[in-house]
């Protein structure tokens, strides 16, 4: 069949790409990148990959903060035929290497500030053949390691590469992508979408949020996650992304105002971080977008946001599986719901997005519930993940019958409106960082002073929720262990966004009758005073 139309990524990259060749694509406070030099630099990465030997399905590690390198890389594996991973830059060398291991990445391209941990990954057994990595500034120059992996400067990589005649041509149902998620069990599971997963993905987030050539947007949170797919949508559909690494409340009010943008993308962290401290927004006035989710909101302060700013939210609800286009709540539901004083609504994830289908069932029947009942989130689009990497059971009791289940509790009302309630699969989301539960016990037992655990979220008002450790102290301590013991032991085996905030030392844990940690009465005893267990 002849087919006119891109069904992988490197096809719609590259009709983008000439479409849009002379518009400026990125723009990172220090230098910027227009449409033809992407496409140029991403091509040439794709073909020095390609002569190294990276080939078509290969794992390639991205681990780069924020900046203008980044979209380059990330197009670059793609158009060689490679499957990405991306690496959360906070990271430590520990989650690395189970990380690296489990997906099977022989390649990293990182920048330098990572290169350490990468050097001690692969001395604990990832499988790292070679990293390439970006230097910039300062560290341009900074001497790479010795040792068994091949250490490449990213210069030297795309120098003299520019010939794309040889590059494999991925099929529409290749692997394009594995990000990595966490789980009941508590491992991370590699989430691995094909080309034509992805394709729709970018399409519908192009029309779900009506990106287009006249916008420029600013992106703080790591292009690691949702923020890179809003990336690639918005320069797919000709517009501008301004990157900056880190937030800073008062840089990203000059640079909107500076720059004209008109879009950006907030976790409800970095939102009420610019609610705070009186600050005059008026620089804001050119946006007529904000772009929110990642975590759950408060209702208070997201009306203070439309008081003050205006009503130019757009709440989206996603998971890793479906990602971030399970529902939405787009401004003019958020303008009519706060002149209206209609608290739930504003506190809904809003109704399902146009390309997914959402129903909420009973979670040990699997019948659809009427309205007002909860139960289990299920949904169905064309951009739902194609399995976990290497876990045929489990993608098998998540995905049925062309349907995700969530793991996710919430009830829809009559109108279609999706009020989300808890999260089955222990999921806690802070700051809009996703922490699994049993990840942190694992690493918490190791402490000599405690001898069980518990990990819960709980209740807080600038993060959503916050990562809380209930433990059993061992019989052999000689105190009880208090969280700056607990920090201190931490640091190295998990990144501080997972680490526990607080500590609450009991002599037992509860459990169930089938004899597990009781982790949801636990978690309870924190939530008895909220309307709901999720934030």
């Amino acid at each position: 069949m002849d087919v006119r139309y891109p069904r992988t990524l490197p096809g719609l990259f590259d009709r983008a790409f000439r479409k849009y060749a002379d518009r400026t694509a990125i723009v990172d406070g220090q230098r910027s990148l227009t449409v033809s030099e992407l496409d140029e630099r991403s091509m040439a990465l794709a073909a020095g990959l390609a002569a190294r030997g990276v080939d078509l399905g290969d794992r390639v590690g991205i681990l780069l903060a924020n900046g203008a390198a980044y979209p380059v890389v990330d197009a670059g594996v793609t158009r060689a035929g490679a499957t990405r991973v991306p690496l959360n830059p906070q990271f430590t060398a520990t989650e690395l290497t189970f990380l690296l291991d489990d997906a099977g990445a022989g390649t990293v391209i990182c920048d330098a500030p990572r290169v350490d941990e990468l050097a001690t990954a692969a001395a604990d057994g990832a499988p790292l053949e070679r990293v390439i990595v970006v230097g910039t500034g300062a560290n341009a120059d900074a001497a790479l390691p010795d040792g068994d992996v091949e250490w490449l400067r990213y210069g030297d990589v795309i120098d003299g590469h520019a010939d794309a005649t040889t590059l494999p041509t991925p099929a529409p149902d290749d692997d394009a992508a594995q990000f990595y998620t966490g789980g009941t069990t508590g491992d991370p599971k590699g989430v691995y979408y094909s080309h034509r997963c992805l394709v729709a993905n970018l399409t519908a987030v192009i029309a779900e949020f009506g990106f287009g050539g006249r916008d420029a947007g600013i992106l703080v949170p790591p292009l690691s996650h949702s923020a890179g797919t809003f990336c690639h949508a918005a320069i797919l559909a000709g517009g501008t992304v301004h990157l900056r690494d880190g937030f800073d409340p008062d840089a990203v009010l000059s640079t909107v105002a500076d720059e004209d943008v008109t879009w950006t993308f907030l976790v409800p962290t970095m939102l009420y971080r610019l609610l705070d401290g009186d600050r005059d927004l008026a620089p804001l006035s050119s946006l007529d977008r904000i772009l929110y989710g990642a975590a759950p909101i408060r209702t208070d302060r997201l009306r203070e946001a439309i008081d003050r700013i205006g009503p130019i939210f757009h709440q989206f609800y996603g998971q890793t599986e479906v990602p971030n286009l399970i529902t939405s709540l787009p401004p003019q539901e958020h303008a009519r719901a706060h002149e209206a004083g209609d608290v739930d609504r504003l506190a809904s994830a809003g109704t399902a997005c146009l390309r997914a289908t959402v129903t909420v069932r009973d979670r040990e029947t699997g019948e659809r519930l009427p309205p007002g009942e909860a139960g289990e989130v299920v949904v169905a689009a064309p951009y739902a993940f194609d399995g976990y990497h290497e876990r045929p059971e489990e993608t098998a009791a998540v995905c049925r019958d062309g349907w995700v289940h969530t793991g996710d509790v919430g009830v829809l009302d009559g109108d279609g409106y999706l009020t989300l309630l808890d999260r089955e699969s222990g999921v806690i989301v802070t700051g809009g960082m996703n922490v699994y539960g049993q990840t942190v016990e694992r690493a918490v037992r190791a402490h000599p002073a405690i001898d069980d655990v518990v990990i819960v979220g709980v209740p807080h008002d600038e993060w959503g929720e916050a990562v809380h450790a209930v433990v059993v102290p061992s019989d052999a301590a000689d105190r009880e262990p208090t969280i700056e013991d607990l920090d201190a032991f931490l640091e190295g085996r998990l990144a501080g966004y997972k680490q526990p905030k607080s500590l609450t030392v009991v002599d037992s844990l509860p459990m169930t009758a089938l004899g597990k940690r009781d982790r949801a009465s636990v978690r309870e005893r924190f939530w008895d005073d909220a309307d709901r267990s999720v934030q």
